[in-house]
């Protein structure tokens, strides 16, 4: 079980699997993990690659058979509505056209709530940077504030957007019944 955690790790990267490991790889239970994060079935084409510099072909039958599994795990509505809070790519891999409407509402309330953080953040450096550094030229404080400025209606923009995201996403849940 600690080798498939070590795959599913590498999986973020460029070569899904270390060449070392195509050899002793379990491809139906690589499917397994491989459905439950939402891969599509093109996964198994960069598995191929991986592996082709050793001359390990993947037994594509049993990956496939263990994804539709893994799939089965992963298509659940309430995965929607987890993965898209959390802005992870779906390369809709589910049968079930709620999941993808599910998944967009979420996503967008993500969305929406990262933008927020990052203006937070810009502004919150802006601020800081006004408030300690004595050294700044007038015209580098004018430039902060006008910057404080836009950054403040950018919040609030971003502030409107989560919050009609809020109101789609518990729409759509209630339509889905989520």
């Amino acid at each position: 079980m600690a080798g498939l955690g070590a795959l599913t790790l590498l999986s973020a990267g460029c070569a899904t699997i270390p060449e070392e490991q195509c050899a002793s790889v379990d491809w139906h239970r690589l499917g397994v993990e491989d459905g439950r994060a939402g891969f599509s079935a093109a996964r198994i084409v960069r598995h191929r690659e991986a592996c082709a510099g050793v001359g390990v072909v993947p037994d594509v039958a049993a990956w496939e058979a263990g994804r539709s599994l893994g799939l089965a795990d992963y298509c659940v509505l309430g995965n929607a509505i987890e993965n898209g809070l959390a802005r992870n790519a779906y390369e809709g891999v589910c049968a079930d056209a709620r999941f993808g409407r599910a998944y967009d509402a979420a996503r967008r309330l993500g969305e929406a709530r990262f933008d927020i953080e990052r203006v937070d953040d810009e502004l919150a450096w802006r601020e800081r940077e006004l408030a300690t550094d004595r050294k700044l030229s007038d015209k580098r404080r004018a430039e902060l504030r006008a910057e404080i400025r836009n950054l403040e209606r950018q919040r609030d923009r971003a502030r409107d957007d989560r919050r009609d995201a809020e109101i789609n996403l518990d729409r759509v849940r209630l339509e889905l019944g989520i």
